[in-house]
């Protein structure tokens, strides 16, 4: 007789209310959404990393509200229909940087003593989707793209809490709330000479070169999306199927 392989045991599909509860992280943390009491400890992490970044205002606004991510939220356990459904109507009814922080991720790992000692907040791509409409694409049809590319805004831990896997958590969580979801793209930057080129490798992205642009025809738009000389990009696709 052939040999039998017994199938990969699937993860069941994420729900809205484990993304808000979280997930047991390294070293006693949980890996949770973000709420409004964890925005200012948030963008105090963030500002140690040295490249200015911040919690976008109105994401920040959004998270404290309760807002934030909601059509995300509604679209787990329901499919990508339902999400983009979801959205659909969040991009009708309001502005449009209000309309993005609810396509907009921000996950935090929060200690034994519900301490801020992690932070990843991926968002929608603003500046793909502006570099569409500049090649002529409608604004609908540039802001749907936030359903099927994300933009990791930005990462940091605790200078007492790394070295424990805490940023390849949030990472990981995040690949996979955004994979259930239907997206094909996760991509961000970083200041060349801070060498995460290695850190970004073993968790499944592909690190450019300083300056390297990249290609998105596997999403149909005929231009590249890069960053300045002095950053490198780091891009993980979907697989092909």
């Amino acid at each position: 007789m052939g040999k039998t392989t017994k199938k990969a045991r699937q993860a069941p599909p994420l729900s809205a209310d484990r993304v808000r509860t979280g997930w047991q992280g390294p070293v006693g943390t949980r890996i949770r959404l973000a709420r409004g009491q964890d925005v200012k400890a948030a963008n105090a992490l963030m500002a140690t990393t040295g490249n200015g970044v911040r919690i976008i205002p109105v994401l920040a606004a959004a998270i404290k509200d309760g807002s934030a991510s909601s059509a995300m939220l509604a679209g787990l356990g329901g499919g990508s229909k339902a999400y983009h459904d979801a959205a659909a109507r969040t991009f009708t009814d309001r502005p449009i940087n209000e309309a993005l922080t609810t396509v907009s991720l921000t996950l935090v790992a929060a200690d034994e003593q519900d301490r801020t000692v992690g932070v990843l907040s991926a968002t929608a791509p603003g500046t793909l989707i502006d570099m569409a409409m500049n090649n002529g694409y409608p604004a609908d049809k540039a802001m749907a793209l936030s359903l099927f590319v994300a933009k990791i805004h930005g990462l940091a831990v605790a200078e007492h809490a790394r070295g424990q896997g805490i940023a390849a958590t949030l990472l990981k969580r995040t690949w996979q709330i955004h994979q259930q979801l239907g997206y094909f793209l996760l991509y961000g930057s970083y200041e060349a000479d801070r060498d995460l080129a290695a850190f970004y490798t073993r968790h499944g992205y592909t690190a450019h070169a300083p300056g390297e642009t990249f290609p998105l025809d596997r999403i149909a738009l005929p231009f590249r999306l890069g960053a300045g000389d002095d950053q490198c990009v780091f891009t993980r696709w979907r697989p092909r199927r």
